[in-house]
């Protein structure tokens, strides 16, 4: 996968991970702030931004992509790092943290239904089984659908999501049931802030969940919807810099 490597190469490592058709795009309003005080480590996913798709559908599974997540922690030299994740990088975040809680300082995820079971846009809730789309704007959540993005974000975000691979699409679509980790919630023993988009109405009921769930849980609430990172970014990276500061 790849790694863009910004901020100062001195401060605390954080490891930053985009949502589902997305790209790196998605911090372009956070990494100047948070990167005068942080060393970002912003991964791509497979088959987005400048990272190629894999060729089999093993190479999609949690265990696949948290290995992967360990490969790139060793060559960047960190042996322990925060870790954040935006909309399905906020659930592949929490599972990384499940799996390898010894080399994490803290978690930072934003709205994801994905880590608490839900179903995506389009797939049929009688069969289960998501369609094999052709075009990523098949997809409710293509970047060109977003109504309160800001440009350019939004035209990089869009364009990203146009380039990516459809064979990649369709093996995340169909691990929609793994990114799930309800279950083991309560085993993230390290400390955890959920900066959460009021405005999405299908999120709001996971939020008491989380609360109900996460042992060292914070929750900030903002005005803005699933991504919310982009959509108050001065209040975003306020947040993580005070969560990761009330720690250091």
């Amino acid at each position: 996968m790849f790694v863009e490597a910004a901020g100062d190469p001195d401060g605390p490592p954080i490891l930053m991970l985009h949502g589902f058709l997305s790209s790196n795009a998605q911090w372009d309003l956070n990494r100047d702030a948070l990167g005068k005080h942080y060393r970002l480590l912003m991964v791509e996913l497979p088959g987005h931004g400048r990272s190629p798709a894999l060729e089999h559908a093993d190479d999609y599974t949690i265990a696949a992509l948290v290995a992967e997540l360990e490969v790139l922690r060793c060559a960047h030299d960190v042996e322990r790092w925060w870790v954040c994740g935006q909309s399905l990088g906020g659930a592949i975040a929490i599972l990384y943290c499940l799996l390898h809680p010894e080399r994490v300082l803290g978690l930072v995820f934003t709205n994801t239904r994905a880590a608490f079971g839900i179903q995506r846009q389009g797939v049929s809730a009688n069969s289960g089984v998501p369609p094999r789309i052709t075009s990523t704007r098949d997809l409710a959540v293509h970047p060109i659908n977003a109504k309160r993005l800001p440009e350019p974000v939004k035209q990089r975000l869009v364009d990203a999501a146009d380039a990516m691979d459809i064979g990649a699409v369709n093996h995340f679509l169909g691990r929609r049931h793994t990114w799930k980790s309800t279950e083991r919630m309560i085993e993230l023993a390290m400390p955890v802030l959920l900066v959460n988009g009021r405005w999405e109405k299908a999120f709001q009921p996971f939020v008491d969940q989380a609360g109900e769930l996460i042992p060292d849980l914070q929750v900030v609430t903002l005005e803005g919807g699933h991504a919310i990172n982009a959509e108050q970014p001065d209040q975003f990276n306020r947040a993580v810099a005070e969560f990761i500061a009330g720690y250091a």
